[in-house]
Parts: C-alpha cells; sequence; structure tokens
C-alpha cells in the first residue's frame, strides 16, 4: 500500500534523489544478473524495497513472530540481483509494554515519583547516535558487503546509546525494585556521570530488576523516530492481546493439553489433579510464569499507563496508550483491534477522553464475531471494535460509528454506507466516563443519535432553565414489598389483581 501510494506520488512529481536511488539500484541489480534481465526490474519492487529498509518498524514478544516477520517482508520486497535487506534493526524482539515509549513519559515518571528534576530531551539522549544512524540511512543494502557495514554500524548505534539506556533502564525499574541503589540514582547529575551511567551500581540493579521481562526502550530502539522534527510513528498497525497480566490455571494446562478443555468440568478438575501430581516440572513452570507476570503487572501499574490498576489488569488498555503516544501528536495514524470493553470501560476511561479531545477523528466499526466470522479462535459473543485514529484538533463531526456487523456481507454492505457522525464535545457530554454505546444493530445508530438530542437526566442542572429543578435517579424494578408505600390495594384499572401506582405519587427527588 505504502508504494502504491508512492508511486502515485512520485508520478505527479518527479523526484530527482529518489530517481537516482533507484536509477542504481537497478544498476547494481543487472550487475549480478545474465543477458540484462535487471531491465526488466520494475520501480515498484525497488521502492518496496527502501520502504521495507527505512520505513517498516516492528516489535513482538516473540521471537520467533519477529523472524517470521523479517522473512515475509523479505519476500515481499526481493529484488533479483540484489541481497536480502538488513532489517535487523527495523523489526526487533521485546516487550513492546516494559520500557519507556517516548521522552514524554521520562518526564511523566520524574513528575509522578518527585525526583530530582534534570533537563532530557531528544537531542540530549539520542544525538550521540547521530552520525552512525546517517551511515546506516545512505546503505542501500546492495552488496554483501554493504550489509556488513549496516551491521557495523547498528552496533555503532548501539554503542552509542549504553548510557542512555542505561538510565531507560533505571526509570523503569523504580516500579519493580526495592534496591536503594535504583531509587537513589542521582538522574540529575546522569549528565555529567558520562559514559559511566552504565557502570553505576544502579544500572547493574535494573539490568537484574528488569531480567528476564524484555524491555524494550522504543526511543533506543528507533532513535531516528524519535529525533526528526516530527517525532513518532506516523501510523501504527496492531492487534494486541486482549488477556489479563494473569496466569489463569486452566488455560495454563489447557495450553500443554488441549484436549482439556473438552473435557466435562468434573473431569477437567480431576485430570488437573492427576497432571499436577505426573508433571511437577509444569507445576513449576507454572509458578515461574506467575512470578514473572507479576513483575510484568507492577510495571504497567507504576508505568505510564492511567488506568491500569482500575478494574481488571487487561493488556489491551496498556497498549492503547502506548499506541496513542508512540504515534505522531499532529497527523500521526493508529489502525488497531481492540474488544468492546475498550469503548466503555471504567479503566479506560482517561484513554477515551484524552483520545476524544485531541484527535482530529475517531472512526469506530463495531463487530460481533457470531460463528466465528471475524476470529476463530475468539469468544463467539465477543463484540470486536475497528479503531481508527488520526491525532491532531478535533474536526466537526470528528467521531463516527458504525456497526455491529454480525457477518462479513453485513459488514460489506455497512461500511459502503455513510457513518453516523458526532462531535467530540457532544461525545464526552453523554456520560462521566465518555464510553461509546453498544447498539443492538446497525440500524440503532441512527435512533441513538436522536435519543442523544436530548438532554441527560442525571445531571443537577437539568431542564432548559438549568435551575436544578430535578434529576432523575435510577433504582430498581418496583414491587410489593420495598415499594408497598407507593401502592393502592383498594383500586383496580383494569380488572386484574388490585394495585397500582396512584397518579400524584411524585416520581422524582428534589436535588
Amino acid at each position: 500500500r505504502i508504494e502504491k501510494r508512492m508511486a502515485g506520488y512520485l508520478a505527479g512529481r518527479s523526484l530527482a534523489g529518489v530517481g537516482l536511488e533507484l536509477a542504481a539500484l537497478r544498476v547494481d541489480a543487472a550487475k549480478t544478473l545474465e543477458d540484462g534481465a535487471g531491465a526488466e526490474i520494475e520501480d515498484g519492487q525497488l521502492l518496496r524495497r527502501l520502504i521495507a529498509r527505512r520505513c517498516i518498524y516492528g516489535v513482538d514478544l516473540n521471537p520467533l513472530s519477529v523472524q517470521l516477520a523479517r522473512l515475509a517482508v523479505w519476500i515481499h520486497s526481493f529484488v533479483p540481483g540484489l541481497p536480502l535487506s538488513f532489517l535487523d534493526r527495523n523489526l526487533v524482539h521485546g516487550n513492546a509494554l516494559v520500557g519507556v515509549g517516548t521522552i514524554e513519559e521520562l518526564h511523566e515518571t520524574v513528575r509522578k515519583r518527585s525526583l530530582p528534576l534534570f533537563a532530557v530531551d531528544a537531542e540530549r539522549l539520542l544525538s550521540a547516535a547521530k552520525k552512525p544512524l546517517q551511515r546506516l540511512a545512505n546503505l542501500n543494502d546492495t552488496t554483501l558487503p554493504d550489509i556488513a557495514a549496516a551491521r557495523e554500524a547498528e552496533q555503532e548505534v548501539r554503542d552509542a546509546l549504553r548510557d542512555t539506556k542505561a538510565l531507560f533502564d533505571v526509570v523503569t525499574a523504580l516500579s519493580i525494585s526495592d534496591d536503594p541503589e535504583v531509587s537513589g540514582f542521582p538522574f540529575d547529575e546522569w549528565e555529567r556521570l558520562g559514559s559511566g551511567a552504565q557502570s553505576h551500581p544502579a544500572a547493574g540493579a535494573a539490568r537484574r530488576a528488569l531480567h528476564g521481562l524484555d524491555a524494550l526502550h522504543f526511543p533506543a530502539a528507533f532513535p531516528e523516530v524519535f529525533l526528526r522534527t516530527r517525532p513518532g510513528f506516523d501510523v501504527i498497525l496492531g492487534n494486541p492481546p486482549w488477556q489479563e497480566a494473569t496466569v489463569e490455571e486452566h488455560a495454563f494446562w489447557a495450553r500443554h493439553f488441549p484436549g482439556l478443555r473438552g473435557l466435562p468440568q468434573r473431569e477437567q478438575e480431576a485430570e488437573k489433579v492427576r497432571l499436577r501430581g505426573e508433571r511437577p516440572d509444569l507445576v513449576d513452570a507454572q509458578e515461574a510464569e506467575r512470578s514473572e507476570i507479576k513483575r510484568v503487572r507492577k510495571v504497567l501499574v507504576g508505568g505510564a499507563y492511567p488506568g491500569m490498576g482500575t478494574g481488571d489488569p487487561d493488556l489491551y488498555k496498556a497498549f492503547c496508550w502506548r499506541f496513542w503516544r508512540l504515534s505522531a501528536s499532529e497527523g500521526g495514524r493508529i489502525g488497531v483491534v481492540l474488544p468492546r470493553s475498550a469503548l466503555s470501560a471504567k479503566g479506560s476511561k482517561d484513554f477515551r477522553r484524552e483520545t476524544f479531545r485531541q484527535a482530529t477523528s475517531v472512526h469506530v466499526t463495531t463487530l460481533l464475531n457470531r460463528a466465528g466470522w471475524v476470529f476463530d479462535d475468539a469468544e463467539h459473543r465477543y463484540t470486536i471494535g475497528l479503531v481508527c485514529i488520526t491525532r491532531g484538533a478535533p474536526a466537526e463531526k470528528s467521531i463516527r460509528l458504525r456497526g455491529p456487523y454480525a457477518s462479513e456481507k453485513a459488514f460489506r454492505e455497512g461500511i459502503a454506507r455513510p457513518s453516523a457522525a458526532f462531535d467530540s464535545k457532544d461525545v464526552l457530554a453523554w456520560n462521566d466516563s465518555a464510553s461509546l454505546p453498544l447498539l443492538p444493530s446497525p440500524n440503532s445508530v441512527a435512533v441513538f443519535a436522536q435519543l442523544r438530542k436530548a438532554e441527560r437526566l442525571d445531571l443537577n442542572e437539568s431542564g432548559t432553565g438549568g435551575g436544578g429543578q430535578w434529576r432523575a435517579r435510577p433504582d430498581r424494578e418496583m414491587d410489593a414489598t420495598l415499594q408497598k408505600a407507593f401502592m393502592s390495594f383498594a383500586e383496580s384499572t383494569d380488572g386484574g389483581a388490585p394495585g397500582r401506582i396512584p397518579s400524584s405519587t411524585p416520581r422524582h427527588r428534589s436535588p
């Protein structure tokens, strides 16, 4: 997709530098091919190679996923006659939630913990990597020596940022380490420490505390993204894990013995007892996982993820904040798959409020996973949200809603029709948690839009006069035990059992 858009742009606006680079790639490819086969290479192939090398980034906790992603990009951007691109620093292994996400998060941690103030910005923290980054950017990977030179330049980038990484490690470890060296690290003097920062006792204690968590600091992993005049990623795409930061016993044993899920409940419990006796190694593995997850939870709750301490510690809550803060504040785009609760749960209310206030547009399409038409391995009763966000000042009617769609056919037809649109200020006024509604059908959006034109009934200032005349409060269903005083059992108006609510009974409470 990027290649097609770039090709269209170049067709209308010739850029000499890009043209020369494409021509050089074609010449280098032709040198290794016989009979001038390099002449058959299209610009699109060469563009894909450059885009893969310079524009695509990715992080995953599973090392195999990273290798498969590199393989997929290599296949898609392969050019006959040229070696595979150097992708070791673009697609990396690490925990995207454990570590410093942005320079702003560093400041936030300092303020929240009342640490000594110190001046840090992208230039101070990352400028040492500029020269090797520039050399890396100028390499086109057209020969095997180029690949070797790229690896050398990447190592130089890592070496140049060792002190900065040490600082990031200490900041990340603050929420899980009890070592006084970590809490007592002289943050206001870290620049004076120079190359000694990485060998400071606090840095060593932080590394020990983070061992096994695969911490990844985005500014250190991808410094060029944060050194540019418009820091952050232009587009973020993802389908983050939705599970809680817990280890459920049933899920653990079912992972190792898939047939367990198909047994009746009583047999499942008996089988787990038997397995625990026969597989002490897995019992130990389960305890190790619990210990690791406990550390992760402490990092997330103590990190830059508002709402993680409210309700269940679902990972998607943290990913929402990570996506938002990693994207460029002006024009950055996010396209992610989220569970329905991200749009309504109390733990995500701060995220929704900030998003609605600072997004040019928020498009939400909800899908009901009936019969597993969206994700076969997900619960078929789940409602899934496809959320697209563009950062910037809110535009008119910036929030758009579609769905829910319970089949692919309904989805295809639905997205071809206009969506329901609302102003962000109106959505923020709907309720106290900025929750979006879960509607029963796609046709309900129009009805909901009409209902929202009325005033909220739960506010003291209800009424056009704004005098706080009355306020509606939810109670519970009427019954003859608790609401007996409101009923008249001597009268019957419908020929049925006596008992009605007198018309004079007040149906409100004064403020």
